[in-house]
């Protein structure tokens, strides 16, 4: 005899169904688009339209810190892996032994994930304005002493925000013993008013699928690179906003990606 499917909904919401004041259907319905509500957005469409320095500002959206120590990354090729063999085999795994991951490979993926060429980047992104940030919290990288870095998008370098110690990552993450063997972790953060200054709420949602093509690049880099990668969303927000620098109104943690070095 076949088990019944169970109605998750009713978990969820009780038997009463969808509370009134549910803050994920008030926001979902805030951030849907009708026809008498795009037209709000005009103002902020036309500015840009006619505005040539806010273009050049919008093309070149992203934290910068010139004035920091830093670490150029070299442009590296992930392999020859087919795309095909990078999918099947991409896994969800944390790093079981201590292992150094090589500043290559962080290259490669860093590259892979959102590095900009000639204005574009490699994930799609609502209006091209690109409101994700990367850092890297380095824990066993080689030639990286540890710390936490900014991902400089157009120069392909690491800027050094400050030191770091692995309980600090650990005291950020739900598991904290996934820090043990990690060679390092990739956070993922959003400055969402670059998005909302021209889809007002909506933006809000295109910031979100954003990380998750930021996200799937990674892995699938990863994956070509055999290396261990655990894509995290079980993280206290205000320690890793901190972590990173993030104040989690303007910026805010989206998405963290755990990662091991090969053995």
């Amino acid at each position: 005899m076949t088990a019944p499917t169970a109605e998750f909904a009713s978990l969820v919401y009780g038997s009463s169904g969808v509370s009134l004041d549910d803050p994920a259907e008030a926001f979902h319905e805030a951030s849907r688009l009708y026809p008498d509500v795009a037209p709000g957005r005009l103002t902020a469409l036309r500015e840009l339209a006619r505005n040539p320095e806010l273009q050049r500002t919008v093309a070149r959206s992203s934290r910068t810190h010139d004035h920091r120590p830093g670490i150029d990354l070299s442009s590296t090729r992930l392999g020859r892996a087919r795309l095909h063999e990078a999918i099947s085999a991409r896994r969800s795994r944390a790093p079981s032994t201590p292992a150094q991951l090589s500043r290559v490979r962080l290259s490669a993926l860093l590259e892979a994930a959102y590095r900009s060429s000639g204005g574009r980047r490699p994930v799609p992104s609502g209006g091209a304005l690109y409101p994700l940030e990367l850092y890297v919290a380095a824990l066993a990288v080689e030639g990286v002493d540890p710390g936490v870095y900014h991902y400089h998008p157009f120069r392909h370098r690491l800027e050094r925000l400050r030191g770091l110690e692995r309980a600090e990552v650990a005291a950020a993450l739900v598991d904290p013993q996934l820090a043990e063997n990690a060679a390092a972790l990739l956070v993922v953060t959003a400055m969402f008013w670059r998005s909302r200054f021209k889809y007002g709420l909506r933006g809000y949602r295109f910031a979100l699928l954003e990380a998750g093509h930021v996200m799937q690049n990674a892995v699938l880099a990863a994956a070509a690179m055999r290396l261990p990668a655990l894509p995290l969303g079980g993280f206290y927000d205000c320690k890793l906003d901190e972590l990173v620098g993030g104040d989690g109104l303007e910026e805010a943690s989206l998405y963290a990606l755990l990662l091991g070095g090969r053995a």
